[in-house]
């Protein structure tokens, strides 16, 4: 197909890759024939190459929505270092800066534009975008649609009007992290009945995961370390205060770390960003605000020190860690108080709504003024804090917006949260926790266990790369065990090749059916019937052995290898 053509040339030109991932190149292929396209990949998938190269084919000028704020102006940075025309507007600007910005959107100087939803309540952004051709919209972290999703933003049941409003483009939307019901919300929500929808496993075959219960967390993050001291990992941590135990803890006793959460300042945060980035810094230490769109492929652990508040959350933290495809741990350290540290963080986002009407009120009265954020949480004679959780519920239902330090009215008096809402939402989180809870105290296999979170049905009970399973060995000493194998028993020819397993054959051929459904191909175009009965015949353990099938090239094997491999070491081991 020549379009793909010109897209593996646009690939290798300005992203330096001779191929695509798994996956990514039927989604570009379906939204470059025009289909509407929901893609679901796991953190580290490469979901913003699906929607930049099409941006660079279509004429005109794409628009790219995510809440997101840090990951829009890092991706924007790369774009830029790639030569690609290329920006973002949010509240993070000066008015100047915005006003410059989207004069140059009129004139068509750039290719991709980055938003957050917050733009949907600007007449002069609107207004801009009238003036130029928009052939295609990709909207980041779908699953901000949902309520039942991690992370619902109200400002996403905007975008369905949005689209409506310039002209009805090719639209696309992308998550890491939907189970069954967030699925059809956004594919609801958005108007995209009509579309494709591709969903790569959830399973990553080179992460082990595991679930400790120390008596001393730091303890053991600390001989952890040491023993992976050359290894690059993230230690994540519930609270600020958290964050700053474990980094003092570890920069006492001589290691070299890093540290990141929201009470930084911007230049302290770039820095140490920087330093894990670069490799300077071996580990960081972080909130969950750390990682989003970081670009690091080879980090070997994640450890987390507190539970996160739901399956989502740590899914998304721990899918950070070996994005190359080579072995990585995830550890989370459960201790039964963090289920209570999560429900006050829970709690506490979700204040009664007479403070919410109340605080709204005092901001609305001011009219286009504004109040000064100090200002407005000491003008309340109650806990800052909850001050503070009534701001983020108006931010976060678009009722108000933060510039400059300074909180203004965006709904203009119009007040119509209810409690309802309020509750309905903090449910959602507390049951999520719930959940987690759940996977830290279970016996089954986590993966197995994490597969079905997100209605993914897995073929197997037993991965035997869990801790709940127990470990296999790492990828070097199996690939020196199967190696030596080779070289001992060889690999069988044609003329003594073992009869056909046909119970393996079975399971290889609905492996094929699931690769084929999550690619929109036909199975058979995925993988022939003679190449699985010659797997299911000679049980290939290793790379080296599979290559020897005939008919399954190094292409093949690049695509298919690992999940096959994997099958075939499932089935051997009785799982």
């Amino acid at each position: 197909m020549e379009i793909m053509t010109n897209a593996d040339k646009i690939l290798n030109k300005y992203f330096g890759y001779d191929e695509f991932r798994p996956g990514q190149r039927e989604v570009i292929e379906s939204i470059l024939s025009g289909r509407n396209t929901v893609a679901i990949f796991h953190t580290g998938g490469g979901k913003s190459i699906c929607y930049q190269i099409p941006a660079l084919m279509f004429n005109g000028t794409t628009i790219v929505i995510s809440p997101l704020i840090s990951l829009m102006k890092d991706q924007v940075d790369e774009l830029l270092m790639r030569n690609i025309s290329s920006t973002f507007i949010s509240s993070t600007l000066s008015d100047k800066e915005i006003s410059i910005r989207l004069d140059n959107i009129k004139k068509g100087m750039y290719k991709i534009v980055y938003i957050a939803p917050e733009r949907f309540y600007s007449d002069d952004f609107i207004n801009a975008l009238s003036y130029i051709h928009i052939p295609f919209v990709a909207i980041d972290e779908a699953h901000c649609i949902s309520q039942w999703g991690h992370n619902f933003r109200p400002a996403y049941l905007k975008i369905k009007d949005f689209i409506s409003a310039i002209g009805s483009p090719v639209v696309a939307a992308f998550t890491a992290t939907a189970n069954h019901k967030v699925q059809k919300d956004i594919i609801r929500f958005l108007g995209m009945e009509k579309c494709r929808l591709y969903i790569a496993s959830f399973d990553r075959p080179n992460l082990t995961f595991k679930v400790e219960h120390p008596e001393d967390e730091g303890l053991f993050i600390l001989k952890y370390i040491k023993k992976h001291i050359k290894k690059p990992g993230i230690i994540y941590a519930a609270t600020r205060a958290n964050v700053e135990k474990v980094y003092i803890m570890l920069l006492e006793r001589g290691i070299k770390v890093g540290m990141y959460h929201g009470g930084m300042d911007g230049v302290a945060r770039n820095a140490t960003q920087e330093a894990f980035l670069s490799g300077k810094t071996k580990v960081m230490v972080a909130t969950s605000a750390f990682g989003m769109g970081i670009n690091k492929e080879d980090v070997r652990y994640i450890i987390h020190y507190n539970m996160p508040k739901s399956i989502e959350d740590y899914y998304q933290e721990a899918g950070r860690a070996g994005r190359d495809g080579k072995s990585a741990e995830c550890i989370l350290l459960y201790s039964p108080n963090d289920y209570n540290i999560n429900r006050y963080l829970i709690e506490s986002n979700y204040p009664p709504l007479k403070l919410v009407e109340r605080v709204y009120n005092r901001i609305y009265n001011r009219g286009g003024v504004g109040i000064p954020m100090p200002f407005l949480v000491r003008s309340f004679n109650i806990s800052p804090n909850l001050v503070e959780s009534a701001i983020k519920k108006l931010v976060e239902y678009d009722y108000i917006q933060i510039k400059g330090g300074v909180a203004y009215d965006i709904n203009k008096g119009q007040f119509d949260l209810t409690q309802d809402d309020i509750d309905t939402h903090r449910q959602i989180e507390l049951d999520k926790l719930d959940k987690i809870q759940e996977y830290c105290m279970t016996d089954e296999c986590l993966r197995v266990f994490i597969l079905k979170y997100f209605n993914e049905k897995p073929d197997f009970k037993k991965c035997n790369n869990c801790s709940s399973c127990g470990v296999m060995p790492n990828k070097e000493e199996q690939f020196l065990v199967e190696n030596l194998l080779d070289d001992i028993l060889g690999v069988a020819d044609e003329s003594s090749k073992p009869d056909i397993d046909t119970k393996l054959l079975s399971k290889l051929k609905r492996l094929r059916k699931r690769i084929a459904k999550r690619q929109g191909q036909d199975a058979h175009a995925v993988l022939e019937d003679d190449i699985l009965k010659d797997i299911a015949a000679i049980k290939p353990t290793s790379k080296r052995q599979l290559a020897k099938v005939v008919g399954f090239t190094s292409d093949k094997m690049k695509i298919y290898g690992e999940e096959l491999l994997q099958e075939v070491h499932r089935y051997l081991k009785g799982c």
